[in-house]
């Protein structure tokens, strides 16, 4: 019995839309659905249709050659040829949007043969016709000790129709990274800033603010990415110190004949904080640092004290570029005098 020749549905379809382009991606079938391998590549369609409910006919709305075989495909004796995979970009009407802007349309694909004939359409996905909105006109970046502070201004964002939601969605990579990653989603507004603390010290880095528009419909929360704003350049070189540190105390006590006097105070909670330097003096004299290697607990002993003599102590915090804090507000002692 001859081959009807009908190609496999593909059932790998992938669709996504950045503002009104949906990207398509699958592969295309290698065989027939009577099992036989397919001699000629077919021909595909692009199926579209309004709303959520599967296409069980194919709404056409492009039709997309069969791919050219190399040279190489063509001569005998090779292996047989990979995977071939298929990529369309679809423009979405933005009427759709404006007409229904919580509803989504389907997307298929059916692969015909050369008499136009198929064998169905493939999985089918949903993708939401929700309007975008336009991204800031203008981005900068500024790095301040508390993080790098993103700051944006560009037309009004309108209203949100019903069932949807408008987002800036802010976005950071290190200069020459492949790809963005999403910080943050914030309310959308004519002018506004967001404090980014999740970066990392001593890097370039580009800022951008890309639209987002959620939809909320019938139990299905779906995202649509907008257009890019402009980028902005940072370097976060680390020229802030550590907070003053605070709380410190001194406590003189002995073990048998040898006194110390035990200092203690609140630690700092910098992520980047390599330790502290411990400082001593009498009335009359300059502060000297006690410790050769920086302290890394919130106490230290001074075990080298004298009888009779009042201490007066300060602490500073070091992070690891050798940014170190203010000295934290003093603390004395007096180690009493021996008594025979």
């Amino acid at each position: 019995m001859p081959s009807l020749n009908l190609p496999l549905p593909p059932t790998d379809l992938t669709a996504s839309r950045r503002g009104n382009k949906v990207t398509l991606d699958w592969t295309l079938p290698r065989k027939n659905t009577d099992k036989t391998i397919i001699k000629h590549n077919p021909t595909s369609r692009i199926c579209r249709n309004e709303g959520t409910m599967l296409m069980a006919k194919c709404n056409v709305v492009a039709e997309i050659p069969p791919p050219t075989p190399k040279p190489a495909e063509r001569q005998k004796n090779e292996a047989p040829p990979g995977p071939v995979r298929i990529h369309y970009v679809d423009t979405l009407p933005p009427e759709l949007g404006l007409e229904n802007p919580a509803g989504f349309v389907m997307y298929g694909v059916q692969e015909v043969n050369v008499h136009g004939r198929g064998a169905g359409i493939s999985n089918q996905v949903a993708i939401p016709v929700a309007p975008t909105i336009a991204p800031p006109d203008k981005v900068s970046a500024e790095v301040s000790a508390e993080g790098v502070r993103v700051s944006w201004s560009g037309p009004a964002p309108p209203a949100p129709p019903a069932g949807v939601t408008y987002l800036y969605r802010v976005m950071r990579r290190p200069v020459g990274a492949p790809g963005f990653i999403v910080i943050d989603d914030v309310a959308p507004s004519a002018t506004g800033s967001y404090l980014d603390k999740t970066f990392g010290w001593e890097q370039k880095y580009e800022y951008r603010i890309t639209t987002l528009s959620e939809v909320h419909a019938n139990g299905t929360n779906a995202g649509v990415e907008g257009e890019d704003s402009p980028t902005a350049e940072v370097f976060t070189r680390d020229i802030y110190p550590p907070a003053q540190p605070s709380g410190l105390q001194a406590v003189y006590s002995s073990v048998g004949q040898k006194p110390f006097i035990d200092l203690t105070w609140a630690p700092n909670l910098e992520g980047d904080l390599a330790g502290y330097n411990v400082f001593r003096w009498v009335e009359g004299e300059q502060p000297q640092k006690l410790n050769r290697q920086l302290v890394q607990t919130s106490s230290y002993r001074d075990e080298n004290v004298e009888p009779g003599k009042t201490y007066f102590y300060a602490v500073s915090a070091v992070d690891l570029r050798g940014n170190e804090s203010p000295r934290s507000a003093e603390a004395s002692e007096t180690v009493p005098t021996k008594t025979k």
